[in-house]
């Protein structure tokens, strides 16, 4: 057994997904075995339209699902389903979506680029109120995500996982998928970006866990037709890079422990 599927567990996702969509099989091997590890979705503050501007109604659009309230009301419902589907209770944060923090990033290049100085305070928030969750417990593992693919609210995750290193919380960092998925050299890319800031990576097995990640991907069905547009058949897809992360023996995901900022810790 793998060190990381014992112990009190908080899995923070940026979106409705991440989770389940990354390391899900670590989470219900963690549910399975007594933990009661945690989802938390951090970006899932109530919607307004006034919140809804060009970019955001466009990313609407896409999920097929265009009134503001409806929007949280169905990423809500898949999100819990698939909480439910690892064996393990989500919580809701009330920050709100990068596409809706006015006109910070109005455009996926923007969105997938560098994370705006200012909101670098945004991830002390976030770190301290993640210490403040009724969850809590000193000694517990935070996975937060690595941050392939540049999304600009993975990105600040991490940062909040760095400053709760730094504050001696035990930080994994999961491989955000799809994004390793279709594009690998992106996560080569992120770790020559954040050279010492990770330590060397750990390979956890999930075995049978893995039928468990992809339903509860499953459950997801506003997001899957998009997130997987590269792709006709997204168990596969997902079952045959679980394979490849176990060294083609059997399915694994992998995590970098997340070191403290420069001088901390």
């Amino acid at each position: 057994m793998s060190v990381l599927t014992s112990g009190a567990a908080l899995f923070i996702q940026p979106h409705y997904d991440d989770v389940p969509l990354s390391c899900g099989g670590t989470a219900a091997l963690l549910a399975r075995g007594g933990h009661s590890p945690c989802m938390i979705t951090v970006f899932a503050s109530e919607l307004v339209d006034e919140m809804v501007g060009e970019f955001a109604a466009w990313k609407h659009e896409r999920w097929k699902v265009t009134d503001a309230d409806q929007v949280q009301a169905v990423r809500r419902t898949e999100d819990a389903e698939a909480a439910r589907t690892l064996g393990c209770p989500v919580r809701w944060l009330g920050l709100p979506d990068a596409i809706y923090r006015g006109d910070r990033y109005t455009s996926d290049p923007e969105l997938f680029g560098s994370l705006k100085s200012e909101e670098l305070e945004l991830a002390a928030h976030l770190a301290e109120e993640i210490r403040n969750l009724p969850e809590w417990r000193d000694g517990m593992r935070v996975f937060v995500p690595l941050g392939v693919g540049s999304h600009v609210d993975h990105q600040l995750v991490f940062e909040a996982g760095r400053r709760l290193a730094s504050l001696g919380a035990h930080v994994y960092a999961y491989e955000d998928c799809p994004y390793a998925i279709h594009t690998p050299a992106g996560v080569e890319a992120r770790l020559a970006k954040l050279g010492s800031a990770v330590g060397e990576p750990v390979i956890v097995p999930i075995g049978q866990a893995l039928e468990t990640r992809i339903e509860a991907i499953a459950c997801y069905r506003s997001q899957v037709p998009v997130i997987f547009r590269f792709t006709a058949d997204f168990r596969g897809t997902v079952a045959e890079f679980a394979l490849r992360t176990g060294g083609g023996i059997e399915p694994a995901e992998r995590f970098w422990p997340v070191r403290p900022l420069d001088g901390e810790g």
